[in-house]
């Protein structure tokens, strides 16, 4: 029994000790084949890191293919930590961020980050971009904001959000890393830039003039609005509000309740006062005839009553006899208020809807204008009713564009025009792939239209007196104070000032409205307006000398 005790001791030991070094073998064996060049390689490139350096948006240009945003570059690099390359990096980068990039390098994962200047190391790869907006943003009522996703919020970003994140740039930054998210040694990443050929939207906006109306409407007026339109197609070339915001401190802009500074004027509703005077003519001519409104004569007394209701002129002490021309350079309100009773509510609602008021404008998708608010045909079964539309008072309102557009078409030969912003789109920054012109209809006949237009013109060149007589071209318009019912703290009442007019007066190249929020007497505070843009933009646009007229709206010096 001994003996086999021990002959089974001996073979389990035996057993044991080839297991022991079938294991030792087997763990050499891994060892060496986890060690292997192969393997560790393999490992190592499973890992694949795409860093997005910039996403940008498509381009937004005036009419001549001049870009409205991304006009300045900034630097962005993609970093891939390495301890050659964290030094330069922390150099490139502005004193505040210093802390916090010197973090995402400890980290030794890859990062972007913006940079004062190209940079030039090891696993640096460094772009220019466009800043999207500037701090003094051209246009930027009409063209909006951005929201921290990169999305529009409103106006053109908006309407166009879809489209510009389709055709814009981007640029990213793919490397291998290893199980520890870090760079591996003497692997280069793949840099891959798609689209940045200069697709984006083409605006009716010409960038010089929106430069002059920008830097005349923010010298000169607190709020308001000012439209220039060309006259022939409706295609609007420049267009303010004021006061204006910074897309890139909207916080402030949001806050400035007092100001409203987010709102566009330019597309809202306000009392209008004399320009609807024009109106009044048209229909008149058209009904009475041109020949006896030309030769009818009146004699403003400072009032006239109707049925018991008194209605001032703003010359308390009156004009005396006038004629037509007279009272449409002097604003005479009994003048219109009699020529308005004889015509009739029904005349002058029918022509005020034929050139456009109360009617909303798509300027495009889902930007509109007002078109304002007329009183009903039954209200003005009431004398005083039309006493007070037939010098722009009372249930009547109309926007800025509504107020060009009706200008136009004293300019044009009576026809109607489709207020726009947009004239297509651009594959590369110069071709222009154009939308459908919008149509036009008749209003008023052509030789009413002519008649107005040489009455504006001689209502201001006329008179030197009416704020509105541009220094350096010669002009037509129409000045209006609008009454509005609303009062201040100090119960003064608020007045719209108003001025619409063209340039030059015989071959009228531009429409300009201006509106003065609550500024009170048109002649003081929008004629004036009017006045410096015109002599501005005949000024710089008919300039031989490019480099000065760079120079010169680069300063803002009209």
């Amino acid at each position: 029994m001994k003996n086999y005790t021990e002959s089974i001791f001996r073979r389990t030991s035996a057993i044991f000790a080839a297991m022991v070094l079938a294991a030792a073998g087997l763990v050499g064996q891994l060892s060496r084949i986890v060690a292997s060049d192969d393997l560790a390689q393999t490992a190592q490139t499973q890992s694949k890191y795409t860093l997005t350096v910039a996403d940008e948006r498509g381009m937004i240009y005036d009419c001549r293919m001049q870009p409205l945003v991304g006009t300045e570059e900034r630097w962005l690099m993609a970093v891939f930590p390495t301890p050659q390359n964290q030094k330069k990096v922390l150099d490139a980068v502005e004193p505040e961020r210093k802390q916090t990039v010197a973090e995402l390098l400890e980290t030794g994962k890859p990062f972007v980050t913006e940079t004062t200047e190209s940079v030039e190391a090891e696993m640096v790869y460094s772009f220019s971009v466009p800043e999207r907006y500037q701090e003094n943003q051209t246009a930027v009522h009409l063209i909006g904001y951005l929201d921290y996703n990169g999305s529009g919020v409103t106006g053109l970003e908006k309407e166009y959000d879809s489209f510009l994140n389709e055709c814009g740039q981007k640029i990213e930054v793919t490397a291998m890393l290893n199980a520890l998210q870090q760079t591996i040694a003497g692997m280069e990443p793949e840099v891959r830039v798609e689209g940045g050929d200069g697709a984006g939207l083409v605006l009716t906006l010409d960038s010089r003039l929106q430069q002059i109306v920008e830097a005349v409407g923010s010298r000169m007026l607190d709020k308001g609005a000012i439209i220039v339109m060309d006259p022939y197609n409706g295609q609007i070339r420049a267009m303010a509000s004021f006061p204006a915001y910074s897309p890139l401190n909207l916080t402030d802009a949001v806050s400035d309740q007092d100001n409203a500074p987010m709102l566009n004027r330019a597309l809202l509703g306000y009392s209008v006062g004399s320009t609807f005077k024009i109106v009044t003519a048209a229909a008149a001519m058209e009904s009475l005839g041109r020949e006896y409104c030309l030769t009818r004569k009146y004699t403003c007394e400072g009032a006239v009553d109707v049925y018991g209701q008194i209605f001032r002129c703003h010359l308390r002490s009156g004009h005396g006899e006038l004629d037509m021309f007279d009272a449409m350079r002097e604003s005479c309100n009994p003048w219109f208020i009699g020529l308005g009773l004889e015509t009739g509510g029904d005349q002058l609602l029918s022509t005020a809807q034929n050139l456009g008021f109360g009617e909303t404008m798509m300027l495009t998708g889902d930007i509109t204008a007002s078109g304002g608010s007329l009183p009903s045909i039954d209200s003005l079964q009431a004398p005083a009713a039309v006493a007070n539309l037939s010098f722009g008072q009372g249930e009547l309102t109309a926007s800025p564009v509504q107020i060009a557009r009706m200008t136009a078409a004293v300019v044009n030969g009576g026809k109607l025009v489709s207020p726009t912003v947009v004239l297509g789109t651009t594959e590369d920054g110069n071709t222009l792939q154009a939308d459908a012109l919008p149509v036009s209809r008749q209003a008023i006949p052509e030789e009413i239209a002519a008649q107005l237009k040489v009455m504006l013109s001689y209502a201001v060149m006329s008179d030197d007196s009416s704020g509105g007589k541009p220094a350096l071209v010669t002009a037509g318009g129409k000045t209006a104070t609008a009454q509005t019912g609303q009062y201040d703290e100090d119960g003064n009442e608020l007045e719209q000032g108003w001025f619409t007019g063209f340039f030059p007066a015989d071959e009228p190249q531009y429409v300009v409205t201006v509106l003065a929020e609550n500024e009170g007497f048109g002649n003081t505070s929008a004629a004036p307006v009017f006045a410096a843009i015109a002599d501005a933009a005949a000024q710089i646009l008919q300039m031989a000398d490019d480099s000065q007229t760079e120079e010169q709206l680069d300063s803002g010096d009209f």
